[in-house]
Formats: structure tokens, C-alpha cells, sequence
């Protein structure tokens, strides 16, 4: 069962991560759009990319206020500084220079590109004490540094952390950004922001073991995907335009009580200690439901306004109830299985009616009735037993494949079979009594 669950999931997921891999290239290329401007000087405009590979090289635009072009720093360099500049008007990037330990450009404060940092595995200290305006910030494969050096960002596209020693985020704080994708920093114990919006995606994963997520500000986003956090606090978040997925964390709650639409699917899979979800404002879903592999998640229910469905519903796991009553439109498939209580009547209901358009499943175990009669306490004992022993059903709709008839038929001969037992249990009774009265 986990292996095709984890199919399905990662199906639902692909369309997700491709789309936000793709815009994650694209906003490196993208351009701040900045009031600033400064007026650039003769000898200051490259039309080709200005390549530096000493600190000599730097030291020939000192004189420039603004510089015009890409700016590209690699080679043997043990530190480098850029003095004086205060805008750079294209990309100012650093790569491959696995010497660098130091790097400074406190009187930047506008570069409307890119600031790239690649695969520099020694640096430790970085310095942009001026930097406010950045087009994307981008950097990769930096495992000794442990600090930003940014001071005031407050104004940035994209920004895409991976693979460093970060132990805060601190300096980073625009209020609108595409993407925001930091993942894979070890030594980051909690991520904190201010941004109100996220037009593209905003992406968590595999940073420290405990890592607390809070964006306190955040009002809406195009798509949220986290892996590997232990909390998540969005208490103003109203709007999730496309996707949402939480997976492999230690979070205890999902807390979303604002949240009336998600555009796209809905994932929550393999969060081994969540206990409780909050989705009790949703009323569309846009894409595929899947809750599955939730070891301490007993209940499925604060998702009872939700009315349609546009993809399939996969919910599966150990929980004891599961309820969506305001359910009236489901496009894809549903399947329900759990080892534990459930009832799968309404949806069995829903899905000969037309409400349910693809393939239809429901396993779980059917509560005790509380009519039971308490005529005599043994035989309201012996009763719940009987009850007990046949209490795991499954209901399937009558239109499926050969293989869904066959386990509906499996399961019908079951319950006929308890029916038979009650039966023939009732006129053994009968005779015995009647032998009885002769004796």
C-alpha cells in the first residue's frame, strides 16, 4: 500500500517542483525594477561580461559609482573587495574561486541582476552592509559560511539558499517575492520572514533537523512545499493559488483555519507525529486530495466544508473517523482505506449518485451500532462480539474493474456468510430450546 501511495503522491508533486524548477531559472535572469539611479561615468559600461580574476581587476571600477553590466569574479583569489560602486546596473556573480575566504562590497546598494555565489567552499565571511535592492539572490554550495552579511534586503525577486552553514537568515526581508527555496542548510534551526505574497513558489526542505518555519505576514501564496520541518506558523494565510504539500516532517499541527480555496493539490504524507489538521475553511480543492501515512493523525475532519474535488481523493492511514459531509463533487478517483473506524456510506452514496466520477474504494472498520438491544446483558455481550468479529467492510462502487467486482464480492460473501452465522446461531437456539421443553 505505501509504495503505490508514494506513486500517486510524487505524481501529484512532479507538476509542482517541475514548474518551480523552471522559475527558479528564469528569476535568475529577471531584472530588479528599482527607483535608483545613478548616473554611470565613462569607462564604467561593459558590454561584455567584466571578468575579474585578481583583486587588481576590482580596483579598476573604484572609481565608478555605478557600474553598467555583468560583473564576474572567479580565479585564485584569497579575498576581494569591490570599493566604492554603489549600484550595479546587471549580475554581479562568484564562482569557482575555491580560494576565497573573504569577500566585501559594503557600498552596494542596488544590484539589479543577480547576486550569485557558487560553489565557493572556503569562504566564511561575506559583507553587503548597504545592500537593499537585489534582482535575485542565488546561492549554492557555500558549506563554510555561517552568516549572510546582509544587513537591510528589503527588496528581492527570488531567492534560493542551498547547501550552507547559515545558522539565520537575517538581512533577508522583502514583502513580495516569486520564489523564496531554502534548503538543504544543516546548521538552520528556524526560518523567519515578514513577506505578505509569494507569485510563484515558496519551498522548505531538508534544513536543520528541528527547523521552526514562521512566516507571521504571509497572506497568500502560488504554491507551498515543505519537507523535513518541525512546525509551520502562517496565521494570516488566506490564500493558497495553486499548490500545497507537506511531507517527512515532525510537525505535531497544520493550522490553516483562513484558508477558503487551494488552487491546485493538497498533499499531506508521511509526517510520522502530526495529530491534527485545520483546513476547516476550504470549500474547493483545485487540484487531487491525498492525506496518507500519518501515523498519529486519528481523525480526518477539519476538511468538512469542502464541497468539490477536481482531482482524486486518497486518504489512507490509521485514523478512526473521517468525515465530509459538505462533499458533492469529486472528479478523479477516491480511495479510503484504514485499519482503524470509519463510515463509508455517504461516500458510497455519493459515488452511485454521480458525485464521485472515477474509480471508487472505501475499506475500514464499521463502528458498533448503539442500537443494540439491552434486553439481557449476555446477549448484548454476545451480540457486540458477533458485531466485532465481521466489524471490517469495504464498499466499492458496482461500476469498477473486474478486480474492485471481485473484492466487492469477496467481502459481500463475507457479510453474507456473518448474516448466515447469525442465522443458523438463531434456530440452533430455537431447537435446543424446543428439545428442552420436551425433556
Amino acid at each position: 500500500m505505501r509504495f503505490s501511495t508514494l506513486l500517486s503522491s510524487l505524481a501529484l508533486v512532479a507538476t509542482s517542483l517541475a514548474a518551480t524548477d523552471e522559475q527558479d531559472t528564469t528569476s535568475l535572469q529577471a531584472s530588479l525594477q528599482t527607483t535608483t539611479s545613478i548616473k554611470i561615468a565613462s569607462g564604467c559600461s561593459f558590454k561584455d561580461t567584466f571578468t575579474a580574476t585578481a583583486q587588481s581587476d576590482l580596483d579598476k571600477i573604484a572609481g565608478c559609482e555605478a557600474v553598467q553590466g555583468d560583473i564576474v569574479i572567479t580565479g585564485d583569489l584569497g579575498s576581494a573587495s569591490i570599493a566604492n560602486v554603489k549600484a550595479i546596473y546587471g549580475d554581479l556573480q562568484i564562482f569557482n574561486a575555491t580560494n576565497l575566504e573573504f569577500f566585501a562590497a559594503d557600498a552596494i546598494t542596488t544590484i539589479t541582476g543577480s547576486l550569485k555565489l557558487h560553489g565557493l567552499t572556503v569562504l566564511s565571511t561575506l559583507s553587503f552592509g548597504s545592500l537593499n535592492n537585489v534582482g535575485a539572490i542565488n546561492w549554492v554550495t557555500l558549506p563554510n559560511l555561517v552568516e549572510t552579511g546582509l544587513t537591510q534586503v528589503t527588496d528581492c525577486n527570488s531567492i534560493y539558499i542551498s547547501d550552507t552553514m547559515l545558522s539565520d537568515l537575517n538581512g533577508i526581508n522583502p514583502s513580495n517575492v516569486e520564489i523564496f527555496n531554502i534548503n538543504n542548510n544543516f546548521n538552520l534551526a528556524s526560518i523567519s520572514s515578514n513577506i505578505q505574497t509569494v507569485s510563484n513558489a515558496l519551498s522548505i526542505g531538508f534544513n536543520g533537523d528541528d527547523t521552526i518555519v514562521e512566516f507571521e505576514d504571509l497572506v497568500w501564496a502560488n504554491n507551498l512545499t515543505f519537507y523535513s520541518v518541525a512546525s509551520i506558523s502562517m496565521p494570516n494565510l488566506v490564500a493558497i493559488n495553486k499548490s500545497a504539500g507537506f511531507f517527512e516532517s515532525s510537525v505535531q499541527e497544520l493550522n490553516f483555519p483562513l484558508v477558503d480555496l487551494i488552487g491546485s493539490d493538497l498533499t499531506i504524507e508521511n509526517n510520522n507525529y502530526l495529530s491534527y489538521i485545520d483546513f476547516s475553511n476550504v470549500t474547493a480543492i483545485g487540484g487531487g486530495l491525498v492525506i496518507v501515512n500519518n501515523t498519529d493523525l486519528t481523525s480526518i475532519d477539519n476538511v468538512d466544508k469542502i464541497k468539490t474535488v477536481q482531482g482524486a481523493v486518497v486518504l489512507k492511514g490509521d485514523f478512526d473517523n473521517c468525515t465530509m459531509s459538505s462533499l458533492k463533487t469529486v472528479r478523479g478517483a477516491f480511495d479510503l482505506e484504514t485499519s482503524g473506524y470509519a463510515d463509508c456510506d455517504p461516500f458510497k452514496k455519493l459515488s452511485k449518485n454521480g458525485g464521485i466520477q472515477g474509480e471508487f474504494k472505501c475499506k475500514a472498520k464499521s463502528k458498533p451500532s448503539s442500537s443494540t438491544s439491552k434486553s439481557s446483558s449476555t446477549d448484548s455481550e454476545s451480540s457486540t462480539k458477533t458485531k466485532d468479529s465481521t466489524s471490517t467492510s469495504s464498499s466499492d462502487d458496482d461500476s469498477n474493474s473486474s478486480s474492485a467486482t471481485n473484492t466487492v464480492s469477496s467481502i459481500s460473501s463475507t457479510s453474507k456468510g456473518g448474516a448466515a452465522s447469525l442465522k443458523n446461531t438463531s434456530i440452533f437456539g430455537t431447537m435446543a430450546a424446543i428439545l428442552l421443553s420436551l425433556l
